[in-house]
């Protein structure tokens, strides 16, 4: 046994030092050095040298996968079931995101180039300095240190009124973490015994795959989409990437942002915001364009979201679209009309919680042509805020005090970034997890005062705020402004989470954390 350059494997660690340092992948110093140290070794007998290279090549193959940002083959696994409901055009559409036409030229390319110059150039070397180059990356960037953060209270947010302590001492990003964590868990909506004026509906649209970076990548101008609502949170946190856990948070809104793990345990009922509803004799209702199987949806916001869900019947209508799992996926005008039209002539408050997947990637127009998700996406777009727009004149024909809001699950990752590809929503990401979030105010002697734009960070929290005092401000006849209702509304840092994944900001700029590991600096654009 003796060292030897690494021939032809020198080219593998070239190309990962390239992504590496265009932030297309990470890179596990100790690992990578290790499996070049395996290849350095050359044996004299040939069987033993060729089974150098079969383990060589399997171990390369595992270490590019580990360093890339594509999830780990654990959580691949436990998703398998769900993967199993792709039909096959979508799983084929999917597939050909995966396949980088570049990198695979570049790749080309370069094998052309080192297959002419290996005879001159000794590329062992380069490889070593590249990984002296890595290394020196690697201790010279260190993670910067953040004061705690800063989560604005509101004057009636706690049950009793307790200000959140906020203490500006250096912290890591697991103890700013946890003090973010214990600063939410003092935060509670404080609801009214009773309505204070004129009753109002409160109708909540939960709107899948839609973000402000998928408005902006097909050219959609959010604050024209809302120029007809009252209030716009421009920069809302949808704290997760996936429906289930978004739905979960938007229904117990009344109290601060939870982790993922607490999600999926019990929460006090004063955290469910329907729950606060009913007390106030509300009639909460449940309405879908879909049957909510996927992923026990429907199980999961029933269980952990604290509302009963009905039993869901499609009969009468036709599928306006088909989605990822060919499943039927009905008009969100037909749903909401329909439901609005079944409604008794009644003077009880009434408050739904509606969820569309008309926006979900992988989706088939029902009638027309086979198209990518990106293809068809603006006219998906184009077609809900329509449906929602004729929804939105039946209310006011109709002529109910209605507090209506449109609220998104999460982004649809349309143009993808340099982690992960379109659609891929495994990582919460800031185009992924910031969506624009409506709120219009329907009634005859509502003071209206145009769209007023709330840039500052806010979450579902602020939501059940916002429905607290207008519960407490008599809005609806007229008495009160809504101007009013955003005062010192509570805002808190951008904090998104997924299974074993977490995404948050430190000075200003987004750092992921993966599977419980190392804090990284989330590679932008």
């Amino acid at each position: 046994m003796k060292l030897t350059g690494l021939g032809v494997w020198n080219l593998y660690f070239l190309l990962k030092f390239v992504l590496f340092i265009r932030g297309d992948i990470s890179f596990h110093f100790l690992e990578n050095l290790a499996l070049f140290s395996f290849l350095a070794l050359s044996f004299s007998k040939p069987l033993v040298q060729r089974s150098k290279h079969v383990i060589a090549v399997v171990a390369a193959v595992v270490l590019l996968y580990y360093d890339s940002w594509l999830p780990p083959i654990s959580r691949l696994t436990k998703q398998a079931a769900n993967v199993q409901d792709f039909s096959i055009g979508y799983f084929l559409e999917i597939s050909s995101r995966v396949v980088n036409v570049d990198l695979l030229l570049g790749i080309f390319v370069a094998a052309i180039f080192y297959w002419y110059t290996a005879k001159w150039l000794r590329y062992t070397s380069f490889s070593l300095l590249g990984f002296g180059y890595v290394y020196w990356l690697s201790t010279s960037v260190q993670l910067p240190l953040e004061s705690a953060p800063v989560v604005r209270n509101s004057r009636e947010s706690a049950v009793t009124n307790t200000q959140v302590d906020v203490v500006n001492t250096q912290q890591t990003p697991d103890q700013q973490l946890q003090r973010f964590y214990q600063q939410q868990s003092l935060l509670t909506s404080n609801f009214p015994a009773a309505i204070t004026g004129e009753s109002f509906d409160v109708l909540i649209l939960n709107v899948c795959s839609i973000a402000n970076a998928d408005l902006e990548a097909i050219g959609v101008d959010v604050n024209e989409l809302f120029a007809d609502f009252d209030i716009l949170f421009s920069d809302f946190n949808s704290a997760t990437s996936y429906s289930g856990p978004a739905a979960i948070r938007l229904l117990r809104a009344s109290c601060g942002q939870t982790s993922q793990q607490q999600l999926f345990k019990p929460a006090a009922q004063q955290c469910h915001l329907f729950s606060n509803l009913e007390k106030l004799g509300y009639n909460t209702q449940v309405a879908m364009n879909h049957d909510g199987h996927f992923d026990d949806f429907k199980g999961l916001i029933s269980t952990y979201g604290g509302i009963k869900v009905p039993t869901l019947d499609f009969t009468n209508y036709s599928p306006a679209q088909y989605g990822f799992d060919d499943k039927p996926i009905y008009s969100d005008q037909d749903v909401l009309i329909n439901w609005l039209k079944s409604q008794p002539q009644s003077n009880t408050p009434r408050a739904l919680y509606y969820n569309t997947i008309s926006l979900h990637d992988g989706n088939q127009v029902a009638g027309q042509r086979r198209m990518s998700s990106i293809e068809s996406y603006p006219r998906r777009q184009q077609q809900l805020f329509s449906d929602i727009g004729q929804f939105i004149a039946q209310l006011e024909k109709q002529g109910r005090n209605t507090l209506l809001m449109v609220v998104p699950e999460h982004g649809a990752a349309l143009t993808g970034d340099k982690v992960q590809f379109s659609g891929l929503r495994e990582i919460p990401s800031p185009r992924i997890v910031s969506v624009p979030t409506a709120v219009k105010f329907i009634g005859a002697n509502v003071k209206h005062s145009g769209l007023i734009e709330v840039s500052d960070p806010t979450s579902y929290f602020a939501l059940s705020e916002l429905v607290s005092r207008a519960l407490r401000n008599d809005v609806f006849s007229g008495a009160g402004s809504i101007r009013a209702l955003l005062e010192n509304l509570p805002v808190a840092p951008k904090v998104a989470e997924n299974q074993d994944t977490i995404m948050m900001y430190i000075n200003k700029r987004p750092y992921i954390q993966l599977d419980g590991g190392e804090w990284t600096a989330y590679p932008q654009n």
